[in-house]
């Protein structure tokens, strides 16, 4: 029985092509999944693993597997475009950033056990990264209310009887318009006081 795997148009193999294999020289699905339990014992959090971290890494390698066998690829043959593929498959699922970033390192991790005992010839989801983050603007901006605007307003007048006569209310001003431009711009680290 002959694999077929998709090639970079995403085009089934045909079946007099090279890149064709038989079953009898790939790894089983199981002896991979094997291999990678085996791992997830051994190697994540340096053989310490918690019950959740080993559970949350093996339900998203059965996830993969699945779509695998929805899309008939097979598991050791599948390449980066693939993961490509699976990585859109899950933005297309409305997955988030972090999801879908977890869902990659377990994967990577399977392919690194079945790579380590040589089931696979390469890790394709080496060089595959999570799509970025999409945050809106609004809700990375922090910004005082303007109760709070005007408590600091207001904490300012003070410091011109703490520091005494010395302090002319040129000075006062000068803080004041200091504090109304970062609080209309915002501040950056840098301009931290």
């Amino acid at each position: 029985m002959a694999i077929r795997r998709l090639d970079k148009s995403n085009k089934f193999s045909k079946p007099g092509d090279r890149k064709v294999a038989t079953v009898s020289t790939l790894p089983t699905v199981k002896a991979m999944r094997d291999c990678f339990e085996r791992y997830l014992n051994l190697t994540i959090a340096d053989g310490n693993a918690s019950v959740d971290t080993i559970k949350t890494y093996k339900s998203r390698v059965a996830q993969f597997l699945d779509w695998c066998k929805e899309q008939e690829l097979y598991p050791a043959l599948i390449t980066e475009e693939n993961i490509k593929e699976y990585r859109k498959h899950l933005v297309n699922g409305e997955k988030t950033s972090p999801t879908i970033r977890l869902s990659l390192l377990a994967i990577k991790h399977f392919y690194t056990a079945c790579l380590s005992e040589k089931l696979v010839k390469e890790n394709p989801v080496a060089g595959v990264k999570a799509p970025r983050e999409k945050r809106e603007v609004a809700s990375t901006i922090n910004y005082l209310t303007l109760e709070e605007l005007q408590q600091l307003f207001d904490s300012v007048a003070p410091t011109y009887k703490i520091r005494g006569d010395k302090t002319t209310k040129v000075q006062v001003l000068r803080d004041r318009i200091l504090l109304g431009c970062m609080a209309l711009q915002g501040c950056r680290s840098i301009d931290r006081l």
